[in-house]
């Protein structure tokens, strides 16, 4: 079991790995020796098929879903089933996007497309978590809440297919089961092909026929967010969320999946929020264990009211600027939600593709001050805790 200490920013699980280890590396073994007999050429790809052969020969395994502070590739329990439920010919090309995700912010090298993108639905939320921005009323007024145009999201995803992006997220600051087309817009990303899909949702409003569209759509991961086992401490954390209904949807998903879906490569997580002592991390995973494949929790960071934090003092470069990419329902572009006000937002792509945006000026501006130290000049970075 993780100790409240071993919590990481990303999220740590909090159950043990099910997954058989030694059949997974054996198949990987003969994917390497494949990539090798097909005398590709590719510098960075050489050296990166050498990296996870390394992890591969000293098994190295992390609890944590992404750590940064590791210098290494190390797996961890997302990557080992994500390989798992996919087959071996997709392999090299799911490692290889996870390396760079992983270890490329870490040296800030800038991929040529964003390997992962986070699209939100909507920037509504039914619930006002206390440890959430969504609890700032300043936030919760008509000029920040709105959802996404479907040609606007049909655009979007149009560029990820064609600049073969990876990864996509459909969450952010609002919850995107409040979107009417949520169904539609993952069977669209099913579509373009994209590698790695997930669903972050409170699971408040998981209908049937959401659920068969989520599972139907091969959604890689549906991360459902809770923090507590117990009805008291749900609803005291999930402001005015009912703790019924989200057992009972999270039960639901899980028996159609078992029932319809038998083959599905969708995965379900809780993923809880550590914000007080009473969160009994072992008794939350006993709980949840029978009814999701994994649990992980993270530390709270302030979130409530990013831009009247307290200064950090902190000068590292955020490795989210070499990571990822939001893009708002308006088509705002921004580096984090942490900025949940958009003050350091880069770019609009209603005006901009994606690919003109992520290298723009603006962006390589905030990327150079962070590198030299400057990161105080900006707001919120000041007063982040991310190092």
């Amino acid at each position: 079991m993780i100790n409240n200490d071993d919590l990481t920013r990303y999220g740590t699980f909090i159950n043990k790995p099910y997954v058989e280890f030694e059949p997974i590396y054996e198949t990987l073994n003969n994917v390497f020796e494949k990539y090798s007999s097909n005398g590709r050429s590719d510098s960075e790809l050489e050296s990166i098929v050498s990296a996870l052969r390394n992890a591969v020969s000293e098994r190295r395994i992390s609890d944590s879903i992404k750590n940064s502070s590791f210098r290494e590739f190390s797996f961890s329990q997302q990557e080992l089933v994500w390989l798992r439920k996919h087959d071996p010919t997709k392999w090299l090309d799911y490692l290889v996007y996870r390396y760079k995700f992983k270890m490329f912010p870490l040296s800030h090298q800038l991929s040529d497309f964003p390997l992962y993108v986070l699209i939100e639905p909507t920037s509504i939320c039914n619930l006002r978590c206390p440890m959430c921005f969504q609890s700032d009323k300043s936030f919760t007024n008509k000029k920040y809440m709105g959802t996404m145009r479907w040609s606007l999201f049909e655009t979007i995803v149009d560029e990820l297919k064609e600049n073969r992006c990876p990864a996509v997220t459909l969450a952010s600051r609002g919850d995107p089961t409040l979107h009417k087309d949520l169904g539609k817009m993952l069977h669209y990303l099913c579509e373009a092909g994209i590698m790695d899909v997930k669903l972050n949702t409170n699971a408040m409003i998981l209908s049937e026929d959401l659920c068969h569209d989520i599972l139907s759509a091969n959604v890689n991961e549906v991360v459902f967010s809770v923090d507590a086992a117990t009805k008291d401490l749900y609803e005291r954390i999930r402001v005015k969320g009912k703790f019924e209904t989200v057992l009972s949807n999270i039960a639901r998903f899980h028996e159609l999946r078992e029932k319809h879906y038998r083959q599905s490569p969708t995965v379900t997580r809780i993923s809880g929020v550590k914000i007080n002592s009473e969160q009994d991390l072992e008794k939350i995973s006993s709980f949840w264990s029978e009814r999701v494949d994994q649990l992980a929790f993270k530390d709270a960071s302030p979130r409530w009211d990013s831009y009247n934090n307290d200064l950090t003092f902190n000068q590292n470069p955020c490795t989210v600027l070499w990571e990822r990419m939001y893009v708002w329902f308006d088509g705002k572009v921004n580096p984090c939600d942490f900025d949940y006000k958009s003050r350091l937002t880069v770019g609009d792509a209603t005006q901009n593709s994606l690919k003109e945006i992520w290298t723009n000026e603006k962006y390589t501006a905030l990327r150079h001050d962070h590198l030299k130290k400057k990161r105080a000049s900006h707001n919120p970075c000041d007063r982040c805790p991310f190092p």
